[in-house]
């Protein structure tokens, strides 16, 4: 799979949950997410993948990137609530007074890439169009 298809993917998949991409965050929790997609390992050092998406985005302080995404799930769970996760995933994932952290949220989108369930989205949306 294509770079520029993985990042199309994540972007939708932030745009179902809710996130607005006019948010400095949407584009740093994109980033994240694409790069843990290609290293899973990533996940589990989050100060690491931020100082990387900082380099990436010229942003001096990496504390600035985790406190973009945080407010951009936390703008979007106080708007909207973050029920469309569960829709993402066609079960209840989260309870609707439930805000995940940045680390579930990340890992949310990469296993949604992952299972390919953004491919029945893409299946309904083709059923729809005919």
């Amino acid at each position: 799979m294509q770079a520029n298809e993985v990042e199309k993917i994540v972007k939708l998949a932030l745009i179902r949950v809710g996130i607005k991409c006019d948010l400095v965050g949407f584009s740093y929790l994109s980033k994240s997410i694409e790069l843990v997609i290609a290293t899973p390992s990533k996940l589990y050092n989050l100060s690491k993948l931020f100082d990387e998406v900082a380099k990436i985005f010229h942003v001096k302080n990496p504390f600035r990137v985790e406190a973009n995404i945080q407010n951009a799930i936390t703008q979007t769970f106080n708007t909207k609530g973050l029920q469309s996760v569960n829709d993402l995933y066609g079960m209840k994932i989260f309870d609707e007074k439930y805000k995940p952290t940045t680390a579930e949220m990340i890992n949310l989108i990469v296993e949604y890439h992952n299972l390919g369930l953004y491919k029945q989205v893409e299946t309904n949306l083709n059923k729809i169009v005919k």
